[in-house]
């Protein structure tokens, strides 16, 4: 029974280790930008962000967090946008299946855990504003 709990106690442990990651990062979002605080240890970042009338961007980070600005962003009309971030992380997971790459001894024997993160926010006469879902759902709709 106490490994049970032990095993219990540790499945936790490390879920909220992971989440702990994520909690560490955290969307600012300006009436001119939107950038992430907490983004220290994080490689080869991609922020997409997709809006309305087929709106699409990216801004990209080999170290560190990306920042995307609304000037020199191109026309954004009023609407709701959503972002998504990927980045890899400096913590390294063991591989599990390593494949025969050619590289002999000199491969890899692990992989930088990855990151994401989602959000939206809302452009309202070319100003970034947090998205107020109860305001409007998602896809715009009112939820009230």
């Amino acid at each position: 029974m106490s490994s049970r709990l032990l095993g219990i106690a540790c499945a936790a442990a490390f879920g909220l280790a992971g989440t702990a990651v994520a909690a560490e990062v955290e969307a600012r979002i300006q009436s001119g930008s939107l950038s992430f605080s907490g983004g220290n240890n994080y490689t080869n970042a991609q922020l997409m962000i997709t809006g309305p009338q087929g709106y699409e961007a990216e801004q990209t980070a080999s170290r560190g967090l990306p920042i995307f600005r609304v000037q020199g962003a191109g026309r954004m009309v009023d609407g709701l946008y959503q972002y998504s971030l990927v980045a890899a992380t400096d913590e390294k997971v063991p591989l599990k299946n390593a494949l025969n790459n050619g590289r002999g001894p000199d491969a890899r024997q692990h992989a930088f855990k990855p990151f994401s993160m989602y959000g939206a926010f809302r452009v309202e006469k070319g100003v970034l504003m947090p998205a107020d879902e109860t305001k409007s759902g998602v896809d715009g709709d009112a939820t009230e």
